[in-house]
C-alpha cells in the first residue's frame, strides 16, 4: 500500500508540474469578435514599405483621422504571429510616433497572450481636440520576404505580370482589423529587386479589385477607397532576389508563453532543470542515513517496548503505535482488553504497581496518563468526545517521550544543518509557482526547474532529516531491523520455529502491529503451522469470535480496537473544529487577409 500512495503522490505531482508548465497551451482562449466601429473615421491612410535584401521592412503609417473630440489618441496593433508559417515571430520595432508632426507619449503593451504588440498613443490625462489629426508611426519588422511559393495558389481579385520568383513579399498593407472606417489608402511598397508581378484584393477572400495597381520596377503602388471597419488590403508581390535567412523556432506561437522566443534559452533552461534535479537528488542523499545491515533476529531488543523499536527503525512515531502499546501492556499482563460492542472498547488495569518496573518509558508514560497503573481503574475508549480528548493526549505524550528518551540515551543525535534542504525544497516550491504563473519570470518554462529540484528534494520533510542516529543507535536498528525482517519477510527466508516458541506468536503482535505488518506476521503463523493464528489471551470479544475470522482475510486484523481509539479521537477533533469554526483570415482559397501583417487599431 505504501508503494502504492507513493505511486499516486508522485503520479498527482507530475500531473500538477504539466499543468503549471503548459497551461498556456491547454487554456489558451480566442480574443473575442465583433468590436464595435469605431466613431474616429481616417480620411486618409498612406503607408510607405520599405524592404531591404535581408528581408527587414521599414514601415511609416500616416494615419489622418477626423476626431469628435472625446478621444484621447489611437492604438495600433500587431500580429507577431505569420499566417503562412507558424515558425516565423514578426515582432515591430517602434522607431518613431508623433501626433501633428509633435512627440506623442505612447505605452508598448502586449495582448493575447502575447501574441499582439500593442502601441497605446495618446495621453490618457487629456482629450483630443475636435478635429482633424495627423500620426505618423514608423516601425521595423524583420522577416517579411517568404519563399516565392507562398500564397502562389492563392487568387486575387487584381493581377499584374508574372507571379513567379524566388521570393515573395505577402503582406497584409492595410491590417485586417482597424476598427475605423478608413476613406482612402495610398500604399507604396519598395522591394530590394525587380517586381515581375502583383496581386491584390480588398477584403477576405478574393474580395474586390484594389485601385490603381502598378510595378514599375522594384515598386509597387496602390491606392483603395471606402473601405469599411476591419477591411484588410492584401498585397503579394513576387520578388526577383534569392529569400533570405529568418529566424525561426520550432514550436508554433502558442507556445511561446510556455517556451519563450529563444530556442539557446530554452535549450539553456531545460539544462538547467536536469542540474536541478541531479543536484536536489544528490543532496537529499546526504541526508539519508546508510543502513547498518540486518542480519535476522528472532527477538526484539531487550527491554524496548515496540514504538521505541519502531522509532529507532524509521525515525518517526508509529500511527498505530497507541494500539501497540496497548497491546504490549496487554501481553505483559497489566492491562485487559475487553470489548463491549463493535467500536466501544474496555481497558481495565490488570497489574500491580510493582510489575511497572520492568515496563519501557513510553508504555509507562501511556499508562500513567491513562490511570491504567492502579488495579481495578478503567478507561473507555467508546467514541466520546472526553475519551478522544484522552486519547489524543496519550498519542501526544507517547511521540514526546520516546522522542526524548531516544536523544536522552545518546542512540539519536540531531544534526541541523541537513534542515537547510527543507528550506531550499520550500523556497524551490514558491519560485515554481511564480514561474508557472509567469510572476517575476516571462515564460511557464522557468518554473520546471524549481519545481523539478521540489520534487526531488520532497524528501527532505520526511521523518529522519535533521538528526542521525549514533554508533550505539545504529547498532541497536541493526538489531531492530533484522527483527522486523523477520516478521515481515516469508517464513521460507526467515524460518521461525512456532513449534518451540507458539507463545511468541502473541507476544511479537505488539512489535508487528507498530511496524505495520502485523497481517503478514499472521500469515507467515499460518504458512509455517497450516493452522489459523490463535487469539490472544488478553483479547476479550463481545461476540466470542476470533478476530481472525473477523477480519475474513485469514490474517491478524485489530481494525476494531483501532476503530474504537480512532472514533474517539475523531469525536475530539470534530468538537475541536467546531469550536474553531463558531469563533485570423485563415480558410480562404482567396488571397485577401491571408498574408503577413495582421493586426489592427482603433482609437481609445
Amino acid at each position: 500500500m505504501k508503494g502504492f500512495g507513493r505511486v499516486i503522490a508522485w503520479s498527482i505531482s507530475l500531473l500538477l508540474i504539466a499543468i503549471g508548465l503548459l497551461w498556456p497551451v491547454l487554456f489558451s482562449f480566442a480574443p473575442k469578435a465583433g468590436a464595435p466601429s469605431d466613431p474616429v473615421v481616417i480620411t486618409n491612410y498612406r503607408a510607405d514599405f520599405v524592404v531591404d535584401r535581408d528581408g527587414r521592412m521599414d514601415a511609416t503609417e500616416i494615419i489622418t483621422g477626423d476626431f469628435p473630440g472625446s478621444r484621447h489618441g489611437i492604438f495600433r496593433y500587431w500580429d507577431v504571429a505569420n499566417q503562412n508559417n507558424s515558425h516565423v515571430r514578426q515582432i515591430p520595432q517602434i522607431t518613431e510616433i508623433s501626433m501633428d508632426d509633435r512627440p506623442v507619449p505612447y505605452q508598448m503593451l502586449w495582448e493575447s497572450g502575447e501574441r499582439f504588440r500593442v502601441a497605446k498613443i495618446g495621453d490618457p490625462s487629456r482629450l483630443l481636440d475636435y478635429g482633424t489629426h495627423v500620426f505618423r508611426i514608423r516601425y521595423t519588422i524583420d522577416g517579411v520576404l517568404d519563399p516565392g511559393s507562398t500564397g502562389v495558389n492563392r487568387t486575387f481579385a487584381s493581377s499584374t505580370g508574372d507571379q513567379s520568383a524566388p521570393s515573395a513579399f505577402f503582406w497584409n498593407v492595410i491590417a485586417p482589423a482597424w476598427n475605423n472606417q478608413i476613406d482612402r489608402a495610398d500604399i507604396t511598397i519598395t522591394l530590394p529587386g525587380g517586381v515581375p508581378g502583383a496581386q491584390c484584393s480588398i477584403g477576405y477572400g478574393v474580395g474586390r479589385a484594389c485601385d490603381r495597381l502598378t510595378v514599375a520596377g522594384d515598386t509597387v503602388q496602390l491606392s483603395a477607397t471606402g473601405l469599411a471597419p476591419r477591411t484588410p488590403v492584401t498585397v503579394r508581390a513576387a520578388v526577383d532576389v534569392p529569400t533570405p535567412a529568418r529566424a525561426e523556432l520550432p514550436w508554433s506561437y502558442r507556445w511561446d508563453r510556455v517556451l519563450g522566443r529563444s530556442v539557446p534559452t530554452a535549450l539553456w533552461l531545460l539544462g538547467l532543470t536536469a542540474t536541478a534535479g541531479l543536484g536536489a537528488f544528490l543532496w537529499w542523499r546526504t541526508t539519508v542515513e546508510p543502513s547498518p545491515g540486518f542480519p535476522l533476529q528472532y527477538a526484539p531488543p531487550k527491554g524496548l517496548g515496540p514504538v521505541q523499536c519502531e522509532y529507532i527503525r524509521t525515525e518517526k512515531v508509529p500511527s498505530d503505535g497507541l494500539t501497540a502499546t496497548l497491546f504490549y501492556l496487554a501481553d505483559r499482563g497489566l492491562v485487559s482488553l475487553n470489548q463491549v460492542d463493535k467500536k466501544n472498547w474496555t481497558i481495565r488495569a490488570t497489574g500491580e504497581p510493582g510489575a511497572w518496573a520492568d515496563v519501557d518509558a513510553v508504555s509507562v508514560a501511556v499508562g500513567s496518563l491513562l490511570s491504567l497503573n492502579r488495579p481495578g481503574t478503567e478507561f473507555d475508549a467508546d467514541g466520546t468526545v472526553s475519551s478522544g480528548r484522552k486519547l489524543t493526549t496519550a498519542k501526544d505524550l507517547m511521540a514526546e517521550t520516546v522522542k526524548k528518551w531516544a536523544f536522552d540515551e545518546g542512540l539519536m543525535v540531531k544534526r541541523r544543518s541537513e534542515l537547510w534542504l527543507r528550506f531550499a525544497n520550500f523556497v524551490a516550491l514558491a519560485l515554481a509557482v511564480c514561474g508557472f504563473v509567469r510572476w517575476l519570470f516571462p515564460i511557464t518554462l522557468w518554473g520546471l526547474p524549481f519545481a523539478v529540484f521540489f520534487l526531488l528534494s520532497a524528501g527532505a520533510w520526511s521523518s529522519g532529516v535533521g538528526s542521525r542516529r549514533s554508533p550505539a543507535g545504529r547498532e541497536l536498528w541493526s538489531q531492530i531491523g533484522g527483527f522486523y525482517r523477520m516478521l515481515s519477510t516469508d517464513s521460507a527466508e526467515s524460518r521461525f520455529d512456532f513449534a518451540a516458541r507458539k507463545d511468541l506468536y502473541t507476544a511479537y503482535i505488539p512489535f508487528a502491529v507498530a511496524g505495520g505488518v502485523a497481517a503478514l506476521w499472521a500469515r507467515k503463523y499460518q504458512t509455517a503451522t497450516g493452522q489459523v493464528p490463535p487469539d490472544p489471551y488478553w483479547y476479550h470479544s463481545s461476540s466470542g469470535t476470533s478476530w481472525h475470522s473477523a477480519s475474513g482475510g485469514g490474517g491478524a486484523s485489530f481494525d476494531s480496537f483501532e476503530s474504537a481509539l480512532s472514533s474517539s479521537i475523531g469525536a475530539y477533533s470534530a468538537s475541536q473544529s467546531s469550536s474553531s469554526s463558531s469563533g485570423g483570415g485563415g480558410g480562404f482559397s482567396g488571397g485577401g487577409g491571408g498574408g503577413g501583417g495582421g493586426g489592427g487599431g482603433g482609437s481609445w
